[in-house]
């Protein structure tokens, strides 16, 4: 695995160089892209996450919601009131 640590002293170095061109900026947002992910990966693993928040850090936002979306309808029938709790704690969320 990647450490963590290698990536930011790369960072670190790269930010600290006094010329800024597009090949430094595309090589750092790469890196910063990944230290977010295992970062994120880590902090999920170390909070005893839920298997599913774990294996949620990291997918795109859309891909995740489609995932949900399809077996919500099934939620709906199967467990009709823990759907309704799903969807009123969603709207409360609208409301912060």
């Amino acid at each position: 695995m990647i450490d963590v640590g290698v990536i930011e002293d790369e960072i670190a170095a790269i930010e600290a160089e006094d010329e800024t061109t597009y090949e430094t900026c595309e090589r750092l947002a790469c890196l910063y892209t990944v230290r977010d992910h295992l970062k994120a990966k880590s902090d999920a693993d170390k909070s005893g996450a839920s298997e599913f928040l774990a294996l949620a850090v990291g997918v795109p936002i859309q891909d995740l919601m489609k995932v949900i979306d399809e077996h919500m309808e099934a939620m709906k029938i199967v467990y009709p009131s823990e759907y309704s709790a799903i969807v009123s704690k969603i709207k409360a969320l609208h409301g912060e």
